[in-house]
């Protein structure tokens, strides 16, 4: 099948005299080949060929003749078409078998000959069959010939390469590689990378790129190199061993990309002007890096922190000038110390440096540290003013951490570290202090308690850090609420530790961080821009392919779950865009929806009739659910009330947040049937007179008299005694009488009322404080950062002073940690909202119904 789909690609030119020969030859070949053209003698056949050889697209592919035709015989047009394309396949077909015409036709340049009369299709075809095989890879030859030729010339143009012998002279360079560095070509060819190197290269660069190359590995690295002119430029190089046919190594090629402008950005940037050695800023990147690479091999990771003794009584008596002399001085008896077990020394402050110490024991740590307090006390720099010395001193907090057996933060590390330092101060200084009180330490604040994973507060700290464009993949465990409700809280439990495993063995570069966010969701944040494709790749062709990992019941059932993931790229609203994206994905059961804030007006619609589709399916069959959120009473930390909040259950039992859906039910003009679902779910649960609930309503409900109808008709049902209505803060609101009108109505049948979403951006002070309202609820957005940004500190607590001044208790809702809880209870809220008392749940979880 796959030889007779060759032959029908194949143009052919038919020439043959004999009419009843022709015909009958033409029903085998038309069996074979699509495109054939007649000729009826060897001049009409060579007039057709030159026509037709004018374009590649017209061409013949193989021409099949007879030998004896009047006019032109077909030795004759053979040798004739073939001084016009001398690869031209030809078959002739004849009856003659002496030896003088055969060696006639053979120097005519003819490729096959088959032998009349034809008396069996096979042996007519085969020859054919042959043939054709090698027009199709002489045809494919010449096409990779001619691409390798085009990529030879942009790879010459564009590409800084170069090739070189076994003992690394230069056989090729590109004309990129010699425009870029002012060389001509006769001043290369011959000599070795020699000619660019600088004179202040890094010979242990050189010596451990050859060390790699020379055992047949590739070397990846950046060197400082020199141009013609004597200017200095940058490059990152990769060198790969070249072999010949026979698989013997014959040199190398390397491959090289200027990075002069990004390398002096860099040093700059992370250098510290006064004493050379890395800055705060190359620390907070470095211990990051450094520490999960240290867990990640299995190695000790150890971290310094120092400070000179009474180093501001030495500015005040000797002078800034000197002072700063002092501590170029120590910084350079540190950087002594570099080698392969102390990693780099930064200046992290004034007079605070650090240390890097890898795969140590903590006996080893002690003695460096040791070492280091003694050599600068050894330096006899006077120091009238110090109080244990006469000569400058220092204090060191030290700290040797496991790193892949202690789940910990890098924040930890430090903290551990510093607060050693503040003891060995404390203790009289010029002393070590080492690993003092880490049993006890707080080290899991940070980390969610089932995966050892930093946590949705890490996360929402890290993205408050971010200046440059940032990846976020956020991953959502499919079928989880499902294998919840059939076997329950443990077998999830160990199904979640599983997959936080499968992630952190695929998530191993230093710009990479993976958090677990709660029971269905994963985080994984990605800081540089080399590595988005890679991690997009991950994503596509590992993490979402289903590897089937295992989770088992009593009755060893096999259970499976996946993930959906949302993408997006940026700085600011980084989070909400993966958010939307997710939530798109699992709506439009996709595994992989990437944000895109550039979208087209006919990908938006797209998006939005999605949307609709899947909204209007939930709300007819009576798919929006609330679920319930505890409001906690700070006094004794009982249950205030249930905040009700909707959700969408999918056609595959998965639960979407309301923010994505909403604007849907608006557009569609559906949100006042919406809401009418979602109360009557509601007022039923609140039937059963088990708890209070609270209910979300927006500007659009109250605008709409049959919608304000409905409410008064559930209040006449059911009472509002313990209904709280949270009338949803925002700048659609234009008539405050109106919601004045409406709180009046609410109150008299006993209700409560709240403003949501306070502080956020659109408060109106005025307003607000004219209306009949019981509590402010502050933006979750605001709380999420009390601990992060002291502008949102002072802002919260203007908002308190406001609350308090106009008699209305304040709620804080997003509180999701016990660091967060503590700070707006020291503010002085009076209620707290938040994952750390309880997430949104279906009401019997709850015990509401």
């Amino acid at each position: 099948m796959k030889d007779v789909v060759l032959l029908k690609n194949i143009k052919l030119l038919y020439v043959e005299d004999n009419d009843d020969v022709r015909e009958s030859t033409l029903d085998i070949l038309r069996l074979y080949f699509n495109d054939i053209v007649v000729a009826k003698d060897g001049e009409e056949g060579l007039a057709i060929y030159k026509e037709h050889n004018a374009s590649i697209s017209t061409c013949f592919k193989l021409i099949i003749s007879d030998i004896s035709m009047p006019n032109m015989d077909g030795v004759e047009m053979s040798k004739a078409i073939k001084k016009i394309n001398p690869s031209q396949s030809i078959i002739l077909l004849t009856a003659h078998k002496t030896e003088n015409y055969i060696i006639d036709a053979i120097d005519a340049g003819v490729d096959k000959f088959i032998i009349k009369p034809i008396l069996s299709i096979d042996k007519f075809i085969s020859p054919i069959l042959e043939l054709s095989k090698k027009i199709e890879c002489v045809q494919k030859f010449k096409e990779k010939e001619f691409y390798l030729k085009q990529k030879n010339q942009i790879i010459d143009e564009n590409v800084l390469m170069t090739i070189t012998d076994l003992d690394g002279y230069i056989l090729e360079i590109s004309n990129a590689y010699l425009d870029f560095t002012g060389f001509k070509l006769d001043e290369v060819i011959g000599k070795t990378h020699r000619l660019f190197r600088s004179e202040d290269a890094d010979d242990e660069i050189v010596k451990n790129l050859w060390e790699t190359i020379l055992e047949d590995k590739k070397w990846t690295g950046k060197l400082k190199n020199n141009k013609y002119s004597g200017e200095e430029y940058w490059i990152k190089q990769k060198i790969s061993p070249l072999f010949d046919i026979n698989n013997e190594k014959i040199g190398y090629t390397a491959i090289s990309r200027n990075i002069t402008n990004t390398t002096k950005l860099q040093e700059i940037s992370i250098t510290d002007a006064l004493t050379d050695i890395h800055n705060r800023r190359y620390f907070d990147y470095s211990l990051k890096r450094e520490f999960k690479s240290s867990a990640w091999r299995k190695e000790n990771f150890a971290l310094l922190v120092i400070d000179v003794d009474y180093f501001k009584n030495y500015n005040e008596l000797y002078g800034h000038s000197q002072g700063d002399k002092i501590l170029k001085t120590i910084a350079t008896q540190m950087k002594g110390y570099i080698n392969y077990t102390i990693q780099d020394v930064f200046r992290i402050g004034g007079e605070e440096f650090a240390i890097f110490i890898t795969d140590c024991s903590n006996e080893e740590v002690k003695k460096i540290s040791l070492e280091i307090v003694k050599k600068v006390e050894s330096l006899k720099q006077e120091h009238k003013k110090s109080k244990i010395s006469d000569y400058i001193t220092i204090s060191i907090g030290a700290v040797n951490i496991d790193g892949f057996n202690h789940k910990i933060s890098n924040d930890d590390i430090y903290n551990l570290a510093d607060n050693n330092l503040y003891k060995a101060k404390q203790q009289g200084r010029n002393r070590v202090v080492f690993n003092e009180d880490i049993k006890n330490a707080n080290l899991f604040k940070d980390l969610d308690v089932v995966t050892k994973l930093p946590n949705r507060q890490s996360l929402i700290h890290n993205l408050e850090l971010l200046q440059e464009e940032t990846m976020l993949i956020l991953l959502h465990v499919n079928q989880i609420n499902t294998i919840k409700d059939l076997y329950g809280m443990e077998i999830v439990s160990n199904m979640i530790f599983k997959k936080a495993q499968c992630l952190s063995e695929i998530i191993i570069d230093d710009n990479v961080t993976l958090y677990s966010l709660n029971m269905h969701e994963f985080a994984i944040l990605i800081s540089s821009k080399n590595i988005f494709k890679k991690y997009l790749e991950l994503l596509k062709y590992t993490i979402l392919i289903n590897h089937e990992e295992n989770s088992y019941t009593d009755e060893e059932e096999f259970l499976v779950s996946d993930f959906t993931a949302g993408v997006a790229y940026g700085i600011d609203d980084l989070f909400n865009h993966a958010d939307v994206s997710l939530q798109e994905a699992i709506m439009a059961r996709k595994s992989l929806v990437i944000y895109n804030k550039n979208q087209t007006t006919i990908e938006l619609q797209k998006s939005i009739i999605n949307r609709i589709r899947v909204y209007k399916k939930a709300l007819h069959s009576g798919n929006i659910v609330p679920y319930f959120q505890p409001i906690i009473d700070i006094k004794d930390n009982s249950v205030l009330k249930y905040e009700a909040l909707a959700r969408l259950i999918t056609e595959d039992g998965e639960i979407v947040s309301p923010y994505y859906f909403l604007d849907s039910a608006k557009y569609d003009n559906t949100f006042e049937f919406f809401t009418r679902q979602m109360m009557q779910k509601v007022f039923a649960v609140y039937a059963n007179k088990k708890a209070n609930i609270s209910i979300n309503i927006t500007y659009e409900n109250i605008t709409s008299p049959t919608m304000v109808e409905y409410i008064k008709n559930r209040l006449e049902k059911y009472g509002g005694e313990g209904i709280t209505f949270e009338i949803v803060e925002s700048e659609d609101i234009e008539n405050y009488e109106l919601i004045e009108e409406f709180i009046l109505m609410l109150k008299e049948y006993g209700c409560k009322v709240s403003i949501d979403d306070f502080g956020s951006g659109y408060s109106n002070f005025t307003h607000i404080i004219k209306l009949n309202i019981d509590y402010i609820k502050l933006d979750g957005s605001l709380i999420e950062k009390l601990l992060v940004d002291k502008t949102v500190e002072y802002m919260v607590e203007a908002l308190l002073v406001f609350a308090r001044n106009a008699n209305i208790k304040t709620i804080a809702e997003f509180v999701s940690t016990k660091e967060i809880d503590a700070k707006v209870r020291e503010m002085g809220v009076d209620y707290i909202q938040g994952y750390y008392y309880g997430k949104p749940k279906p009401p019997q979880s709850y015990s509401l119904i």
